[in-house]
């Protein structure tokens, strides 16, 4: 069996959140959402499926190009490439000409009844898989320039880079000649009391993984443990749109 929840939250002094989720029944794009938890059913497909798009600020519509891929992801949405790839032209369609260049990152994952998960994302919104012991994995990829200069062996893990190499490599863009994105893949399996929570980067920008994981581990019920991040980020003098996702397998009594 599974349980999901989520929560989100605008950033500082912001009236609008920039961030949509789809939590496998409906979008949320809320400036403030406490933590919701239900049983989700599968899709006809027989998968349970989620997402998260952080909206780039700088953008013309971040808002609405965020809503867009949600929307799309929905209706129609596979956690792969290709169905980036296949909805990209429409997206670029629909944001014309008003909204040329409004651009999101996009994380997503479906996930099978025996705990099958697959996941794809663009930008820096990240996928953990995090055990029954409380032991997070990043699966996802930060499409940033640090994170493409790590890869290149241009720079190293255990150095300390100014804030201009967190700007974002890749993200989902509304122009005709940015369908060239980056695209990445990964699968995981849960297990009983395996989770896997995808998130924008307002939580892992205001909290780091350590401090996160003990916020997770010192509460039990899911409903605790994302009110926990959630209440953690909102206390930071300034923080960015948070959206936060998770689905739990688990075991029956």
């Amino acid at each position: 069996m599974f349980q999901t929840g989520y929560c989100q939250a605008a950033g500082t002094g912001k009236s609008h959140n920039h961030d949509a989720l789809f939590n496998g029944a409906e979008i949320k794009q809320a400036k403030t959402l406490t933590t919701k938890i239900f049983s989700p059913l599968p899709d006809s497909d027989g998968l349970i499926r989620v997402a998260v798009a952080d909206g780039v600020f700088n953008s013309p519509n971040p808002r609405l190009a965020s809503h867009f891929w949600m929307q799309a992801f929905a209706e129609r949405g596979r956690a792969d490439a290709a169905f980036l790839r296949r909805e990209f032209p429409r997206f670029c369609q629909t944001m014309l000409p008003q909204n040329h260049g409004s651009s999101t990152t996009f994380a997503a994952a479906e996930i099978s009844t025996d705990g099958q998960a697959r996941i794809c994302n663009v930008g820096d919104s990240r996928i953990y898989h995090i055990d029954a012991d409380g032991g997070w994995t990043q699966i996802s990829h930060d499409h940033t320039v640090l994170a493409e200069m790590l890869e290149k062996g241009e720079a190293r893990a255990d150095t300390e880079y100014a804030g201009f190499y967190t700007m974002l490599a890749e993200c989902l863009i509304a122009d005709t000649e940015e369908s060239g994105f980056k695209v990445h893949t990964a699968q995981c399996r849960l297990n009983n009391g395996d989770s896997l929570l995808l998130c924008s980067d307002g939580l892992t920008d205001s909290l780091d993984l350590p401090a996160i994981e003990k916020l997770w581990q010192s509460h039990h019920a899911l409903a605790d443990k994302l009110e926990a991040l959630r209440k953690a980020v909102k206390r930071m003098p300034l923080h960015d749109d948070l959206s936060i996702v998770c689905v739990q397998k688990f075991s029956p009594n």
